[in-house]
This record gives structure tokens, sequence and C-alpha cells, in this order.
């Protein structure tokens, strides 16, 4: 009877220590300091619409779009750190273009136009794009088209 109850115990402590490390044990994973943040989701209704970030442009440069539908802008060129910053500081990506394929999305829920520009080539090299709400929305600043 001694030996099965040792068995039992030693059958016990190898069914904990299997569960423990498939449970992955802890650690690891999103949340630490130089984890990647988690991507966005697609909202939940709506369109998404590709505007392509490319070495000093915006490609398209302006687009219409609906309310409630939203922009994702990728990165694909070869010259890093870039933004899209809104012109009336409605969302700034900061920083995030430093690699090819970073994205960067936002919901337009409010009917109007929303010129952005890059932060570090708005100036320099005329890196700005605009995003019309609606088809009424009224027409961009020239030096955003």
């Amino acid at each position: 009877m001694t030996r099965i109850r040792s068995l039992c115990f030693v059958l016990l402590a190898l069914l904990a220590t299997l569960a423990a490390l498939s449970c992955g044990g802890g650690g690891g994973g999103y949340g630490g300091p130089t984890a990647p943040p988690p991507m966005q989701s697609p909202p939940p209704s709506g369109s998404v619409h590709v505007v392509t970030i490319n070495d000093d442009s915006y490609d398209p440069k302006s687009l219409t779009i609906q309310p409630g539908e939203t922009v994702r802008w990728v990165m694909n060129g070869s010259i890093t750190t870039h933004t899209v910053t809104a012109k009336d500081g409605s969302f700034d990506s900061g920083s995030i273009f430093t690699s090819k394929g970073a994205i960067y999305e936002h919901r337009f829920d409010t009917r109007g136009t929303v010129e952005y520009a890059c932060k570090v080539h708005g100036n320099c090299c005329g890196m700005r794009g605009s995003v019309l709400v609606g088809a009424d929305a009224p027409p961009p600043d020239p030096t955003y088209q």
C-alpha cells in the first residue's frame, strides 16, 4: 500500500509539473518594456482604406471616405522615421514608422476634411496628405493635395 501511495504522489507531482509547463509558467509575451504593442484590430464596421507611406510621400495623397471608416497607413519606403500627424491635432501616430511594414490606423467618425503631414518631412519635402470624410467634405488646402 505504501508503494502505491508513493507512486501516486510521484504521478501527481509529474502531472502538476506538466500542467505548469503547458500554461507557459508566466513571464514572456506582451507587456515587457521592449515588447511590441499589439496591433489594433479592424473596426467592427466600415471599410479600411490603405495609404502607403513611401520615402517622402503618401499614396494616395488624398482620399475620400465615409464616416465610420478607417484609414490604415503602411510604411513601404526605405527612409525611416515618418509620422502621420493631423494638422488639427486629432491624431498623431508618433514616430512609429521606422521600418517597412509598420502600421497606424485611425477611424474617422466626423464629417469634414482632415489634413495631415509627416512631422519630419512635411515642411522640407511636402510630405502631406488629406482625408475627406463624406462626399460633401470641403477640399483640402492646395498644399495638402
